[in-house]
């Protein structure tokens, strides 16, 4: 075998083992904030391809204003690659998932609006295969929608309220706590 083809094969292998491994590591270890440690965030390969882009975009931005012959396609790709980049940083700024026991708390990736849905507005569910991913769907009778990929997100208490909802047919009730007057204060 000639050794430009065997080094392809190896340079290739450890690219795939090197991809597979971080997808695994971020699958074990969530992304967490630190400001607010129940808020899984999109695993941090994001912000770094978001970086990659944006570096690379500018870098040929430049570079194709600079050059005087430069088609105008390449001006387009350069600035479209800055524009991929930025998107995935304002993803990675913006999205965050907090399931609770009765509801799930979100921040939607694009324009970072926050919601609140209770487990019982929950209209529609449904849990797809997608890529080898599993995808959870879920739409609230309000029209509120979420789609997570429950391999890179722990949703561990929505997906206990879907199997209670499958069970029982109806969702966990929230527990209300009454307070009571303690002896000496009276009411307050």
């Amino acid at each position: 075998m000639e050794p430009a083809l065997i080094l392809k094969y190896i340079i290739l292998t450890c690219v795939t083992l090197g991809i597979a491994g971080l997808a695994r590591w971020a699958r074990k270890h969530p992304n967490r904030s630190k400001e607010h440690p129940e808020r899984v965030r999109v695993p941090k390969i994001v912000p770094i391809i978001g970086w990659l882009f944006l570096t690379v975009g500018l870098l040929m931005g430049l570079l194709s204003l600079a050059t005087p012959d430069m088609p105008l396609g390449a001006h387009i790709a350069a600035w479209c690659i800055f524009a991929g980049g930025m998107f995935f940083l304002v993803m990675y700024r913006n999205f965050y998932i907090v399931p609770g026991a009765h509801e799930v708390a979100f921040r939607t990736a694009v324009f970072g609006s926050e919601h609140v849905l209770p487990y019982s507005d929950i209209a529609r569910y449904s849990l797809r295969a997608s890529y080898g991913q599993q995808i959870l769907s879920i739409k609230s009778i309000h029209g509120t929608r979420l789609s997570v990929n429950i391999r890179t997100f722990d949703v561990a208490p929505l997906l206990r309220a879907i199997d209670y909802h499958q069970v029982t047919g109806r969702w966990p009730d929230r527990v209300e706590v009454t307070r009571q007057t303690q002896p000496g204060r009276g009411s307050e």
